[in-house]
């Protein structure tokens, strides 16, 4: 399998995924503006990371359809439903839908003001907007996070990544992680884990509190 990614995207998510499944993989560490080149849109129209080339030449795009598909193509992993009952499948379905399609997304007027707007002088007041929307969000993120040490059922999931690159983030926000001391822990937690350093090394990236 091949993963293209640019650093300080979601794509990390599935490259930390990459990591922990420990099957082999290639990746191919992308500038941007190289997504919207021809040699990159010949494997993803759409321009956009992250994008996982199979090994019969699939590719799969949407972090939320990869990182379910690594998860079921590698059961013996544990990142998938986190036990025997299917309904929990369902319950990642629900919170990679739910990071990808409302947290995520909710970050878009902090970081791309110009897709909102036309006027520069308002991309401040947006910027800051764009926090407030956050703030419950990831309040009820951290509330789910007391008491355990993974976001799904207490167990490791391929959700996990996706909530970190979210969290590295978040020191955007005014008060920064501080105010959210559950989602700093995790964030830390994961920060720690041996994968999930090297996938940060493979793409030139340094943990939160160096930058990047």
């Amino acid at each position: 399998m091949k993963l293209f990614t640019i650093p300080g995207t979601c794509a990390l998510s599935v490259h930390i995924v990459l990591e922990w499944i420990g099957h082999p993989y290639e990746v191919e560490v992308m500038a941007r503006g190289d997504n919207n080149a021809g040699a990159y849109l010949a494997v993803n129209p759409a321009g956009q990371v992250p994008a996982l080339q199979l090994d019969d030449g699939r590719v799969l795009t949407e972090a939320a359809a990869i990182l379910t598909y690594l998860s079921d193509c590698t059961p013996e992993a544990n990142l998938g439903n986190g036990g025997p009952d299917p309904f929990a499948r369902y319950e990642l379905a629900q919170l990679l839908s739910y990071l990808t399609g409302e947290v995520h997304v909710a970050f878009k007027p902090y970081f791309s003001p110009q897709r909102f707007l036309n006027d520069e002088t308002q991309f401040s007041s947006l910027r800051a907007q764009a926090f407030v929307v956050l703030a419950p969000m990831l309040a009820s993120l951290n509330e789910r996070l007391k008491a355990q040490e993974f976001i799904l059922n207490d167990r490791r999931s391929v959700a996990d990544p996706y909530l970190y690159v979210l969290l590295r983030w978040v020191d955007n926000a005014p008060q920064g992680i501080a105010a959210f001391p559950e989602l700093a822990r995790f964030r830390g937690a994961l920060e720690a884990d041996a994968g999930v350093r090297r996938a940060l090394r493979q793409q030139g990236m340094s943990t939160v509190g160096t930058g990047v």
